[in-house]
């Protein structure tokens, strides 16, 4: 049965109802791989309305699981993967980028399960508020909107019940995605012993952390020491001086932050200690910050092939037209007006990380995974954090070496393979694993699904060949 004979009567969205779903298109997406339905909608919440695209698991993985991607920024559209190689059909450097010009994906995570693309916060590409709505503009609050976001999906599709939970995100993602994971937990256990409740009890089986912003000490020490004390340099000793001038102060305001009072004028402080101004962070590197093995791109949009291209498919007529969007978003943007809410409370300034143990402790695996050449979120930031971080499984953790792995899938390190709390370094890969290394990205969802943290010491033949 496919999801749209599923779908129901669809709600008209008022301010009066809220926590609704609209379904604006269930679509066939055909790129020469077969038809591939994709149901696309808004969920219409209180302080504004998430956009979504549901692509339907290939024949029987759509019983697998689901796998619910949103990126980070704050603020950044989650389309980028679900065009790129994770969906069915992707974008290429040499096609027009139209409908009719996308091709076969040819590691998508389809193969394996159901994906859930969200523009998460309110405000990230199509997603939109009004007027009289004020979404979030903290991770904590538009976690509560996630949630609300995925009650409705839950109960509208309820074979999701019943089948594994994967939440997916990267970079920022791992502050929002940590406060995410912890929301739902509460919630859920709030209602749990309650005789009769409107709840879907329903916790994530395992999160997917790419390259992670989930705690802002050890991520703004390991950029400035991948910067300035790691060959080959990234900047040079005037910008790497100004940088340790100001660590100290940042650090301590961080610490005052994290371990006494949390607060959006402390977070407004640290930010004039810890973060530099543009140039500096982008156009002052010598080389592409996302992939230091890449030449030095500026402005950002052109340190990836495939931005302007997405942005042309998504403000195309012919998009707007597949995908049902409403037209209270005048144009796409693949960082939406949700980066400038979020960066004007300084929500970056906090270690979100911690919310991750009572979710560890409940169950929830956790693997986390990094391309070596990142410089933006560093390997060795993931490290620190997932170093210190309480749970059952951090004894093993810590006492481990990184093992380093050779094989036709995979290339890198990998600390505790296999368990449930485990952290994977990826040779040759920059700030989005996905987009050069997708035949793994691929590998990891479809272990995900059957319950298991990948493991690169399992080899698994490549029958279809190397993209490593």
């Amino acid at each position: 049965m496919g999801i749209a004979s599923l779908v129901p009567l669809l709600f008209a969205y008022t301010a009066q109802h809220t926590n609704t779903l609209e379904v604006t298109g269930v679509r066939n997406l055909n790129c020469g791989a077969g038809d591939n339905q994709v149901t696309n909608g808004y969920v219409h919440l209180q302080n504004g309305n998430l956009f979504f695209s549901l692509f339907e698991g290939k024949d029987e993985a759509k019983n697998n699981g689901l796998v619910v991607q949103f990126e980070g920024g704050p603020g950044a559209s989650a389309f980028d993967y679900p065009f790129i190689g994770a969906g069915p059909c992707q974008l290429t450097p040499d096609e027009e980028p139209s409908l009719s010009g996308l091709t076969p994906a040819p590691y998508p995570w389809t193969d394996h399960a159901n994906l859930l693309v969200v523009d998460f916060p309110i405000g990230a590409g199509w997603s939109y508020n009004i007027s009289d709505q004020f979404p979030g503009s903290t991770s904590d609050f538009a976690a509560e909107e996630f949630d609300d976001f995925l009650q409705v999906i839950l109960k509208q599709w309820p074979q999701f019940q019943r089948q594994p939970l994967i939440l997916s995100t990267l970079s920022y993602g791992g502050t929002t995605g940590s406060h995410i994971a912890s929301t739902v937990l509460e919630r859920n256990n709030a209602v749990r012993d309650q005789w009769w409740n409107s709840r879907v009890i329903k916790q994530f089986d395992q999160i997917l952390f790419g390259n992670p912003y989930a705690d802002a000490m050890s991520e703004i020490y390991s950029q400035w020491d991948v910067m300035c004390n790691t060959e080959p340099k990234g900047y040079n000793e005037t910008i790497c001086s100004h940088f340790r001038d100001d660590l100290t102060e940042c650090l301590d305001k961080l610490r005052y932050i994290d371990e006494v009072e949390n607060t959006k004028d402390l977070r407004l402080s640290a930010v004039e200690s810890c973060v530099k101004s543009i140039e500096i962070r982008f156009e002052a590197p010598l080389y592409n910050r996302y992939n230091k093995k890449e030449r030095k791109c500026y402005p950002t949009n052109l340190c990836f092939w495939w931005m302007g291209k997405l942005t042309e498919l998504m403000n195309s007529p012919e998009m707007r037209e597949w995908l049902g969007v409403t037209h209270h978003v005048e144009r796409w943007w693949y960082a939406g007006p949700a980066m400038i809410r979020f960066a004007k409370n300084a929500d970056h300034m906090q270690s979100a990380y911690k919310l991750l143990t009572p979710v560890l402790e409940a169950g929830t695996r956790l693997l986390a995974y990094s391309g070596l050449e990142d410089t933006m979120v560093p390997y060795i930031g993931t490290f620190s954090w997932m170093n210190r971080l309480p749970n059952s499984n951090l004894r093993a953790f810590r006492a481990s070496e990184a093992q380093q792995v050779s094989n036709d899938l995979f290339k890198g390190t990998v600390i505790k393979p296999g368990s449930d709390f485990t952290l994977i370094g990826v040779r040759d890969a920059g700030h989005l694993v996905e987009q050069t290394h997708a035949a793994l990205m691929q590998e990891m969802v479809r272990q995900a699904v059957q319950g298991k943290n990948y493991n690169p010491l399992l080899v698994i033949p490549n029958t279809t060949g190397n993209d490593d």
